[in-house]
Protein backbone atom coordinates (compact mmCIF):
# COMPACT_ATOMS: atom_id res chain seq x y z
CA UNK A 1 0.00 0.00 0.00
CA UNK A 2 1.63 3.13 -1.20
CA UNK A 3 1.23 6.38 0.80
CA UNK A 4 1.31 10.22 0.00
CA UNK A 5 0.97 13.10 2.66
CA UNK A 6 -0.82 16.58 1.50
CA UNK A 7 -2.19 19.55 3.65
CA UNK A 8 -5.44 18.73 1.42
CA UNK A 9 -7.01 16.64 -0.16
CA UNK A 10 -10.12 17.12 -2.45
CA UNK A 11 -12.44 14.00 -3.78
CA UNK A 12 -14.25 15.24 -6.66
CA UNK A 13 -13.00 16.53 -10.17
CA UNK A 14 -16.06 18.59 -10.86
CA UNK A 15 -16.31 22.47 -11.37
CA UNK A 16 -16.35 22.91 -7.42
CA UNK A 17 -13.88 20.41 -6.35
CA UNK A 18 -11.22 21.95 -9.38
CA UNK A 19 -11.78 25.59 -7.98
CA UNK A 20 -11.53 24.53 -4.82
CA UNK A 21 -7.94 22.57 -5.18
CA UNK A 22 -7.01 25.44 -7.08
CA UNK A 23 -7.38 28.28 -5.05
CA UNK A 24 -6.00 26.03 -2.18
CA UNK A 25 -2.86 25.58 -4.42
CA UNK A 26 -2.44 29.06 -6.19
CA UNK A 27 -2.30 30.32 -2.44
CA UNK A 28 0.51 27.90 -1.44
CA UNK A 29 -0.81 24.90 0.34
CA UNK A 30 0.00 21.13 -1.31
CA UNK A 31 -2.97 19.52 -2.44
CA UNK A 32 -4.53 16.87 -4.57
CA UNK A 33 -7.16 16.42 -6.39
CA UNK A 34 -9.25 12.83 -6.87
CA UNK A 35 -11.01 12.07 -9.95
CA UNK A 36 -12.49 8.80 -10.35
CA UNK A 37 -12.94 9.14 -14.01
CA UNK A 38 -10.09 9.64 -17.12
CA UNK A 39 -10.77 13.52 -17.55
CA UNK A 40 -11.95 16.48 -15.39
CA UNK A 41 -15.76 17.86 -14.89
CA UNK A 42 -16.66 15.08 -17.09
CA UNK A 43 -20.11 14.37 -15.29
CA UNK A 44 -22.44 17.31 -13.88
CA UNK A 45 -19.96 19.70 -14.72
CA UNK A 46 -19.34 18.60 -18.49
CA UNK A 47 -23.71 18.31 -18.83
CA UNK A 48 -24.47 22.03 -18.03
CA UNK A 49 -26.22 24.28 -20.46
CA UNK A 50 -22.96 26.80 -21.05
CA UNK A 51 -24.91 29.83 -19.30
CA UNK A 52 -23.12 31.49 -16.31
CA UNK A 53 -25.66 32.71 -14.02
CA UNK A 54 -24.76 36.40 -12.88
CA UNK A 55 -28.15 36.72 -10.81
CA UNK A 56 -30.38 37.98 -14.26
CA UNK A 57 -32.63 34.85 -14.04
CA UNK A 58 -32.81 34.88 -10.03
CA UNK A 59 -33.93 38.21 -9.75
CA UNK A 60 -37.59 36.62 -10.35
CA UNK A 61 -37.28 35.11 -7.15
CA UNK A 62 -38.81 37.46 -4.13
CA UNK A 63 -36.21 36.32 -1.55
CA UNK A 64 -33.27 38.33 -1.42
CA UNK A 65 -30.89 35.95 -0.65
CA UNK A 66 -30.40 33.80 -3.98
CA UNK A 67 -30.03 37.23 -6.03
CA UNK A 68 -27.03 38.47 -3.59
CA UNK A 69 -25.22 35.11 -3.72
CA UNK A 70 -25.46 35.12 -7.69
CA UNK A 71 -24.18 38.83 -7.93
CA UNK A 72 -21.49 38.12 -4.88
CA UNK A 73 -20.04 35.85 -7.28
CA UNK A 74 -19.63 38.79 -9.96
CA UNK A 75 -17.74 40.21 -7.57
CA UNK A 76 -15.71 37.45 -6.47
CA UNK A 77 -14.37 36.55 -9.71
CA UNK A 78 -13.70 40.41 -9.81
CA UNK A 79 -11.76 40.34 -6.70
CA UNK A 80 -9.58 36.84 -7.06
CA UNK A 81 -9.60 35.80 -10.45
CA UNK A 82 -9.07 38.59 -12.65
CA UNK A 83 -5.46 37.47 -13.16
CA UNK A 84 -6.59 35.18 -15.63
CA UNK A 85 -6.66 35.95 -18.84
CA UNK A 86 -9.55 34.18 -20.10
CA UNK A 87 -11.38 35.70 -17.07
CA UNK A 88 -12.70 38.65 -19.59
CA UNK A 89 -15.24 40.70 -17.42
CA UNK A 90 -13.90 44.01 -17.70
CA UNK A 91 -15.19 47.25 -15.51
CA UNK A 92 -15.29 50.15 -17.89
CA UNK A 93 -14.21 53.61 -17.10
CA UNK A 94 -17.68 54.19 -16.18
CA UNK A 95 -17.92 51.59 -13.87
CA UNK A 96 -19.64 49.35 -16.21
CA UNK A 97 -19.27 45.61 -16.85
CA UNK A 98 -18.14 44.34 -20.48
CA UNK A 99 -17.17 41.50 -21.88
CA UNK A 100 -13.86 41.99 -24.71
CA UNK A 101 -13.71 38.82 -26.59
CA UNK A 102 -10.28 37.46 -27.50
CA UNK A 103 -8.82 33.70 -27.79
CA UNK A 104 -9.75 31.37 -24.15
CA UNK A 105 -12.26 34.36 -22.74
CA UNK A 106 -14.56 32.41 -20.11
CA UNK A 107 -17.80 34.36 -21.49
CA UNK A 108 -19.58 35.15 -24.20
CA UNK A 109 -20.51 38.85 -25.00
CA UNK A 110 -23.78 37.63 -25.82
CA UNK A 111 -27.00 38.64 -23.44
CA UNK A 112 -29.25 35.60 -22.39
CA UNK A 113 -32.71 37.14 -23.22
CA UNK A 114 -35.96 36.49 -21.42
CA UNK A 115 -39.66 35.92 -23.26
CA UNK A 116 -42.05 36.22 -20.55
CA UNK A 117 -45.60 35.38 -20.95
CA UNK A 118 -48.17 38.02 -20.39
CA UNK A 119 -50.95 37.55 -18.11
CA UNK A 120 -53.13 36.95 -21.36
CA UNK A 121 -51.04 33.68 -22.58
CA UNK A 122 -53.27 30.12 -21.91
CA UNK A 123 -50.64 29.54 -19.65
CA UNK A 124 -52.97 31.51 -16.92
CA UNK A 125 -56.14 30.42 -18.26
CA UNK A 126 -58.20 29.86 -15.58
CA UNK A 127 -61.01 27.40 -17.61
CA UNK A 128 -58.62 24.89 -18.03
CA UNK A 129 -57.04 22.92 -14.68
CA UNK A 130 -56.50 19.61 -13.23
CA UNK A 131 -58.31 19.61 -9.99
CA UNK A 132 -58.43 22.31 -6.80
CA UNK A 133 -54.66 22.45 -5.97
CA UNK A 134 -54.05 23.27 -10.06
CA UNK A 135 -56.36 26.08 -10.30
CA UNK A 136 -55.35 27.43 -6.83
CA UNK A 137 -51.97 27.59 -7.99
CA UNK A 138 -53.13 29.16 -11.56
CA UNK A 139 -55.09 31.69 -9.56
CA UNK A 140 -51.79 32.64 -7.16
CA UNK A 141 -49.59 33.34 -9.99
CA UNK A 142 -52.47 35.44 -11.93
CA UNK A 143 -52.63 38.02 -9.04
CA UNK A 144 -48.88 37.77 -8.11
CA UNK A 145 -47.28 37.18 -11.64
CA UNK A 146 -47.14 41.19 -12.88
CA UNK A 147 -45.83 42.14 -9.36
CA UNK A 148 -42.84 39.95 -9.85
CA UNK A 149 -42.00 41.05 -13.54
CA UNK A 150 -41.59 44.62 -12.52
CA UNK A 151 -39.13 43.38 -9.71
CA UNK A 152 -37.55 41.68 -12.27
CA UNK A 153 -37.59 44.33 -14.62
CA UNK A 154 -36.10 46.79 -11.25
CA UNK A 155 -33.38 44.84 -10.83
CA UNK A 156 -31.99 44.46 -14.13
CA UNK A 157 -32.03 48.14 -14.01
CA UNK A 158 -30.01 48.08 -11.02
CA UNK A 159 -27.48 46.15 -12.48
CA UNK A 160 -27.03 48.12 -15.58
CA UNK A 161 -27.02 51.21 -14.06
CA UNK A 162 -24.46 49.85 -10.97
CA UNK A 163 -21.48 51.45 -10.41
CA UNK A 164 -18.49 48.47 -10.22
CA UNK A 165 -15.83 50.26 -9.39
CA UNK A 166 -17.56 52.46 -6.95
CA UNK A 167 -17.61 51.40 -2.90
CA UNK A 168 -20.95 49.95 -2.57
CA UNK A 169 -20.86 46.41 -3.18
CA UNK A 170 -23.40 45.11 -5.93
CA UNK A 171 -24.62 42.13 -3.92
CA UNK A 172 -26.01 44.63 -1.73
CA UNK A 173 -27.71 47.49 -4.15
CA UNK A 174 -28.80 45.43 -6.41
CA UNK A 175 -31.53 43.48 -4.89
CA UNK A 176 -32.78 46.07 -3.14
CA UNK A 177 -34.43 47.74 -5.99
CA UNK A 178 -37.75 49.32 -6.10
CA UNK A 179 -40.54 50.86 -7.93
CA UNK A 180 -37.89 54.04 -8.50
CA UNK A 181 -36.48 51.80 -10.50
CA UNK A 182 -38.97 50.31 -12.92
CA UNK A 183 -38.88 51.17 -16.42
CA UNK A 184 -41.13 49.51 -19.25
CA UNK A 185 -38.49 51.22 -21.60
CA UNK A 186 -36.14 47.99 -21.66
CA UNK A 187 -39.14 46.22 -22.79
CA UNK A 188 -39.72 45.07 -26.49
CA UNK A 189 -41.50 42.29 -28.68
CA UNK A 190 -40.36 39.01 -29.62
CA UNK A 191 -39.24 39.35 -32.92
CA UNK A 192 -37.28 36.23 -34.34
CA UNK A 193 -38.96 33.78 -36.41
CA UNK A 194 -37.17 30.82 -36.00
CA UNK A 195 -38.89 31.20 -32.58
CA UNK A 196 -42.55 29.85 -32.21
CA UNK A 197 -44.20 31.81 -29.51
CA UNK A 198 -46.82 34.28 -29.57
CA UNK A 199 -46.52 38.51 -30.16
CA UNK A 200 -49.62 39.17 -28.83
CA UNK A 201 -48.67 36.87 -25.59
CA UNK A 202 -45.22 37.48 -25.14
CA UNK A 203 -42.61 40.49 -24.51
CA UNK A 204 -38.86 40.31 -24.20
CA UNK A 205 -36.38 41.57 -21.99
CA UNK A 206 -32.46 41.49 -22.27
CA UNK A 207 -31.02 39.95 -19.19
CA UNK A 208 -27.56 40.09 -18.19
CA UNK A 209 -26.16 36.85 -18.07
CA UNK A 210 -24.14 35.23 -20.65
CA UNK A 211 -22.99 31.78 -22.52
CA UNK A 212 -19.96 30.54 -21.31
CA UNK A 213 -16.92 28.65 -22.55
CA UNK A 214 -16.73 25.89 -19.89
CA UNK A 215 -14.06 24.25 -21.35
CA UNK A 216 -11.70 27.79 -21.22
CA UNK A 217 -12.78 28.16 -17.83
CA UNK A 218 -11.61 24.31 -17.03
CA UNK A 219 -8.33 24.43 -18.68
CA UNK A 220 -6.84 27.72 -17.11
CA UNK A 221 -8.20 26.75 -13.59
CA UNK A 222 -6.19 23.10 -14.45
CA UNK A 223 -3.49 25.08 -15.68
CA UNK A 224 -3.39 27.35 -12.33
CA UNK A 225 -3.67 24.07 -10.40
CA UNK A 226 -0.96 21.91 -11.47
CA UNK A 227 1.59 25.38 -12.22
CA UNK A 228 0.73 26.27 -8.60
CA UNK A 229 2.12 22.75 -7.38
CA UNK A 230 -0.64 20.58 -7.18
CA UNK A 231 -1.27 17.00 -8.11
CA UNK A 232 -4.17 15.22 -9.78
CA UNK A 233 -4.88 11.99 -9.51
CA UNK A 234 -7.73 10.53 -12.30
CA UNK A 235 -8.88 7.44 -12.68
CA UNK A 236 -9.05 6.86 -8.81
CA UNK A 237 -12.01 6.24 -6.37
CA UNK A 238 -12.03 7.00 -3.03
CA UNK A 239 -13.64 4.05 -0.70
CA UNK A 240 -13.43 5.08 2.54
CA UNK A 241 -12.28 8.17 4.70
CA UNK A 242 -10.51 6.72 7.84
CA UNK A 243 -9.70 9.36 10.99
CA UNK A 244 -6.11 8.52 11.95
CA UNK A 245 -4.37 10.50 14.60
CA UNK A 246 -5.01 14.24 13.61
CA UNK A 247 -4.61 13.42 9.82
CA UNK A 248 -7.27 11.99 7.20
CA UNK A 249 -6.79 8.93 5.65
CA UNK A 250 -8.48 8.22 2.15
CA UNK A 251 -8.48 4.63 0.91
CA UNK A 252 -8.68 3.93 -2.70
CA UNK A 253 -9.94 1.02 -4.59
CA UNK A 254 -6.37 0.01 -5.93
CA UNK A 255 -5.16 0.21 -2.07
CA UNK A 256 -3.71 3.22 -1.99
CA UNK A 257 -3.60 5.24 1.47
CA UNK A 258 -3.57 8.99 0.85
CA UNK A 259 -2.43 11.13 3.92
CA UNK A 260 -4.30 14.55 3.85
CA UNK A 261 -5.07 17.20 7.28
CA UNK A 262 -8.22 18.08 5.83
CA UNK A 263 -10.61 16.51 3.01
CA UNK A 264 -12.67 18.45 0.71
CA UNK A 265 -15.54 16.16 -0.71
CA UNK A 266 -16.94 17.29 -3.52
CA UNK A 267 -18.34 14.50 -5.32
CA UNK A 268 -21.53 15.74 -6.63
CA UNK A 269 -24.11 12.86 -6.90
CA UNK A 270 -22.22 10.41 -5.27
CA UNK A 271 -22.03 12.87 -1.71
CA UNK A 272 -24.58 10.54 -0.11
CA UNK A 273 -21.71 7.85 -0.55
CA UNK A 274 -19.60 10.00 1.65
CA UNK A 275 -21.71 11.94 3.79
CA UNK A 276 -23.73 10.72 7.13
CA UNK A 277 -26.52 13.47 6.76
CA UNK A 278 -27.37 13.72 3.05
CA UNK A 279 -31.18 13.86 3.43
CA UNK A 280 -30.84 17.39 2.09
CA UNK A 281 -28.66 16.65 -0.41
CA UNK A 282 -30.86 15.62 -3.70
CA UNK A 283 -29.86 14.65 -7.04
CA UNK A 284 -32.12 15.35 -10.29
CA UNK A 285 -32.02 13.95 -13.41
CA UNK A 286 -32.73 16.92 -16.12
CA UNK A 287 -32.94 16.11 -19.73
CA UNK A 288 -31.31 18.44 -22.65
CA UNK A 289 -31.75 18.16 -26.45
CA UNK A 290 -28.87 18.64 -28.97
CA UNK A 291 -29.96 19.95 -32.35
CA UNK A 292 -27.80 20.28 -35.37
CA UNK A 293 -27.75 22.56 -36.95
CA UNK A 294 -28.88 24.85 -34.69
CA UNK A 295 -32.76 25.65 -35.06
CA UNK A 296 -32.02 29.69 -33.41
CA UNK A 297 -29.56 32.16 -33.26
CA UNK A 298 -30.70 33.92 -29.88
CA UNK A 299 -29.68 32.57 -26.31
CA UNK A 300 -33.01 33.15 -24.21
CA UNK A 301 -35.52 31.57 -21.89
CA UNK A 302 -38.95 31.51 -22.34
CA UNK A 303 -39.95 32.80 -18.57
CA UNK A 304 -43.61 31.49 -17.37
CA UNK A 305 -44.87 30.64 -13.56
CA UNK A 306 -45.44 27.38 -14.46
CA UNK A 307 -41.64 25.58 -14.47
CA UNK A 308 -43.14 22.79 -16.79
CA UNK A 309 -44.22 25.03 -19.38
CA UNK A 310 -40.52 26.99 -19.60
CA UNK A 311 -37.76 26.27 -22.27
CA UNK A 312 -34.20 27.41 -22.86
CA UNK A 313 -32.32 27.94 -26.02
CA UNK A 314 -28.29 28.20 -26.24
CA UNK A 315 -26.36 28.66 -28.85
CA UNK A 316 -23.01 27.34 -29.20
CA UNK A 317 -20.10 26.39 -31.42
CA UNK A 318 -17.44 23.77 -32.22
CA UNK A 319 -15.18 23.09 -34.66
CA UNK A 320 -17.20 26.02 -36.63
CA UNK A 321 -20.51 24.23 -36.59
CA UNK A 322 -23.25 26.11 -35.12
CA UNK A 323 -26.12 24.13 -32.71
CA UNK A 324 -28.70 24.39 -30.06
CA UNK A 325 -28.58 22.83 -26.73
CA UNK A 326 -32.23 22.93 -25.32
CA UNK A 327 -33.73 22.73 -21.93
CA UNK A 328 -36.87 22.88 -20.17
CA UNK A 329 -38.75 22.89 -16.47
CA UNK A 330 -38.43 19.11 -16.71
CA UNK A 331 -36.94 17.06 -13.69
CA UNK A 332 -36.80 13.59 -12.78
CA UNK A 333 -35.76 11.21 -10.17
CA UNK A 334 -32.48 9.75 -11.47
CA UNK A 335 -33.33 6.45 -9.89
CA UNK A 336 -36.67 6.26 -12.26
CA UNK A 337 -35.98 4.96 -15.90
CA UNK A 338 -39.76 5.64 -16.91
CA UNK A 339 -40.34 9.41 -14.77
CA UNK A 340 -36.52 9.72 -17.16
CA UNK A 341 -38.37 9.15 -20.13
CA UNK A 342 -41.13 10.82 -19.69
CA UNK A 343 -39.33 14.17 -18.29
CA UNK A 344 -37.23 13.63 -21.86
CA UNK A 345 -40.65 13.49 -24.23
CA UNK A 346 -41.81 16.20 -22.86
CA UNK A 347 -39.20 18.26 -23.30
CA UNK A 348 -38.94 17.17 -27.37
CA UNK A 349 -43.02 17.93 -27.53
CA UNK A 350 -42.23 21.51 -26.25
CA UNK A 351 -39.41 21.94 -28.29
CA UNK A 352 -41.35 20.68 -31.05
CA UNK A 353 -43.77 23.44 -30.62
CA UNK A 354 -41.53 26.37 -30.18
CA UNK A 355 -39.11 25.75 -32.75
CA UNK A 356 -40.30 25.11 -36.30
CA UNK A 357 -36.55 24.18 -37.66
CA UNK A 358 -36.03 21.19 -35.30
CA UNK A 359 -37.88 18.77 -37.71
CA UNK A 360 -35.07 19.66 -40.39
CA UNK A 361 -32.19 19.29 -38.23
CA UNK A 362 -29.50 16.86 -39.14
CA UNK A 363 -29.33 15.45 -35.33
CA UNK A 364 -31.59 15.50 -32.90
CA UNK A 365 -29.88 14.01 -29.41
CA UNK A 366 -30.85 14.18 -25.76
CA UNK A 367 -28.97 13.44 -22.74
CA UNK A 368 -29.48 13.70 -19.15
CA UNK A 369 -28.19 16.68 -17.41
CA UNK A 370 -27.43 15.66 -13.27
CA UNK A 371 -27.91 19.03 -10.58
CA UNK A 372 -26.96 18.16 -7.21
CA UNK A 373 -29.19 20.56 -5.32
CA UNK A 374 -29.25 21.56 -1.75
CA UNK A 375 -33.17 21.32 -0.48
CA UNK A 376 -34.52 23.56 1.59
CA UNK A 377 -36.63 22.56 5.11
CA UNK A 378 -39.19 23.38 3.08
CA UNK A 379 -38.88 21.13 0.41
CA UNK A 380 -38.54 23.69 -2.21
CA UNK A 381 -35.05 23.84 -3.80
CA UNK A 382 -32.50 25.50 -3.04
CA UNK A 383 -29.70 27.26 -5.20
CA UNK A 384 -27.14 27.96 -2.47
CA UNK A 385 -23.84 26.65 -2.15
CA UNK A 386 -22.81 24.22 0.91
CA UNK A 387 -20.00 24.07 2.92
CA UNK A 388 -20.55 21.97 5.57
CA UNK A 389 -18.16 19.86 8.05
CA UNK A 390 -19.60 16.48 8.51
CA UNK A 391 -16.39 14.53 10.21
CA UNK A 392 -13.18 16.05 12.13
CA UNK A 393 -11.48 17.55 9.48
CA UNK A 394 -13.64 16.59 6.43
CA UNK A 395 -16.46 18.90 4.68
CA UNK A 396 -18.99 18.69 2.17
CA UNK A 397 -19.61 21.15 -0.25
CA UNK A 398 -21.97 21.22 -3.55
CA UNK A 399 -21.75 24.26 -5.13
CA UNK A 400 -25.33 24.16 -6.47
CA UNK A 401 -24.56 25.62 -9.90
CA UNK A 402 -21.55 26.13 -12.34
CA UNK A 403 -21.38 29.75 -11.22
CA UNK A 404 -20.96 29.55 -7.74
CA UNK A 405 -18.10 27.20 -7.56
CA UNK A 406 -15.54 30.56 -7.59
CA UNK A 407 -17.44 31.80 -4.38
CA UNK A 408 -17.74 28.24 -2.94
CA UNK A 409 -13.83 28.31 -3.85
CA UNK A 410 -13.38 31.56 -2.18
CA UNK A 411 -15.09 30.65 1.30
CA UNK A 412 -13.77 27.46 1.99
CA UNK A 413 -10.59 28.98 1.42
CA UNK A 414 -11.03 31.85 3.79
CA UNK A 415 -13.23 29.21 6.36
CA UNK A 416 -10.22 26.31 6.05
CA UNK A 417 -7.38 29.08 6.82
CA UNK A 418 -8.84 32.24 7.78
CA UNK A 419 -6.86 34.03 5.37
CA UNK A 420 -7.24 35.92 2.49
CA UNK A 421 -6.92 33.95 -1.46
CA UNK A 422 -3.56 35.17 -2.96
CA UNK A 423 -4.25 36.37 -6.86
CA UNK A 424 -1.07 35.57 -8.20
CA UNK A 425 -1.01 32.65 -10.81
CA UNK A 426 1.88 30.29 -12.17
CA UNK A 427 0.41 28.47 -14.87
CA UNK A 428 1.69 25.61 -16.20
CA UNK A 429 1.39 25.31 -20.00
CA UNK A 430 -1.90 24.50 -21.81
CA UNK A 431 -0.52 21.57 -24.11
CA UNK A 432 0.84 19.77 -21.04
CA UNK A 433 -2.80 19.73 -19.44
CA UNK A 434 -4.37 18.97 -21.70
CA UNK A 435 -5.30 15.01 -21.02
CA UNK A 436 -6.90 16.20 -18.39
CA UNK A 437 -9.36 18.17 -20.22
CA UNK A 438 -12.52 17.09 -22.40
CA UNK A 439 -15.33 18.29 -23.96
CA UNK A 440 -19.23 19.35 -22.57
CA UNK A 441 -21.24 16.80 -23.05
CA UNK A 442 -23.71 19.05 -25.93
CA UNK A 443 -20.19 19.75 -27.65
CA UNK A 444 -18.96 15.82 -27.79
CA UNK A 445 -22.17 14.81 -29.20
CA UNK A 446 -21.73 17.47 -32.46
CA UNK A 447 -18.21 16.70 -32.61
CA UNK A 448 -18.51 12.74 -32.58
CA UNK A 449 -21.49 13.38 -35.23
CA UNK A 450 -19.46 15.56 -37.54
CA UNK A 451 -16.87 12.81 -37.88
CA UNK A 452 -18.66 10.21 -38.37
CA UNK A 453 -20.40 12.19 -41.38
CA UNK A 454 -16.87 13.12 -42.58
CA UNK A 455 -16.03 9.37 -42.71
CA UNK A 456 -19.21 8.08 -44.63
CA UNK A 457 -18.65 11.22 -46.77
CA UNK A 458 -14.55 10.02 -47.66
CA UNK A 459 -15.89 6.21 -48.00
CA UNK A 460 -18.91 6.88 -50.46
CA UNK A 461 -16.12 8.40 -52.54
CA UNK A 462 -15.41 11.82 -54.66
CA UNK A 463 -17.75 12.41 -57.32
CA UNK A 464 -15.74 11.85 -60.71
CA UNK A 465 -14.41 15.24 -61.99
CA UNK A 466 -15.76 16.74 -64.97
CA UNK A 467 -12.86 18.16 -67.19
CA UNK A 468 -13.79 21.16 -69.11
CA UNK A 469 -12.14 21.38 -72.67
Amino acid sequence: MSSDRYDYAVVGGGIAGLATAEILARSGRSVVLIERDKQLCLQASASQHGWFHFGSLYSIFPQNQFLRTMVGGVEDLLHYYTAFQGMNIDVTKEGRLAFPQHDGAWFRDEAIEYIVCARNDPDFDMRSFDGIRDYAKKLFFLLTWETAIKQFISRHQRFHKHNWAGEVPASQWIPRAGWTDYSREVITKPDDSNINLDRDTHFRIVGYDRPMRASAIITDLVRSLVGSGGEIMTSTEVERIEQAGGMRRLITKDDRDIGAGKVIVAAGKWLGHFLQRSQDVKVVASPLLVAYPAVASRNFVRMTPFVEKSVNHLHHVVDGHAYSLIGGGYFADPNDATAVDRAAEKLKEMARNVFPGLDRTEMLESYLGYKTEIVAQSGERNYQYLVREVDDGVFAVVPGKFSLAFSLAVNMFKRLTGEVPAVDLKLKAAAEIKPYIGLTKHAALVKTFNKKKTATQEMEGVPDLVIHH
